[in-house]
């Protein structure tokens, strides 16, 4: 692994959640410019940044704060699986689209819940 990867990895899974919300915005964003340049460099760790978005989605959102809006973390989260949403994670996405009251959580977990259910049907 080189140090961009590493440095990437550190951000992912520190223990200040509005670090590894940071990485998450900064997977999807690579994977936006994948287009653009032919590849997403964070590739390597894609199975790593759904496993950190389910358990982040797997806990209540965050509460606001002066510096925070509410459930930042599920929106990273959900964000993040507009592009890696595996079938799988479709029961997860669902309960959080199901419990939200956030107008943004729940647009972003309908973006999240499409990409899951194209790929359980292929399409």
């Amino acid at each position: 692994m080189d140090i961009p990867l590493q440095a990437f990895e550190a951000l992912l899974h520190s223990p200040n959640v509005p670090t590894v919300c940071r990485a998450l915005n900064m997977y999807q964003v690579a994977a936006a410019y994948t287009r653009l340049s032919g590849g997403n460099p964070l590739e390597p760790l894609a199975d790593d940044v759904r496993q950190v978005a389910r358990e982040i989605l797997a806990r209540p959102p965050v509460e606001p704060t002066e510096d925070i809006t509410a459930a930042f973390d599920h929106i990273s989260a959900l964000n993040v699986l507009t592009t890696l949403a595996e079938p799988a994670d479709l029961p997860l996405i669902t309960t959080v689209l199901e419990a939200t009251t956030n107008d943004q959580v729940r647009a972003v977990a309908s973006l999240a819940a499409d990409t899951a259910g194209r790929k359980a049907t292929g399409t």
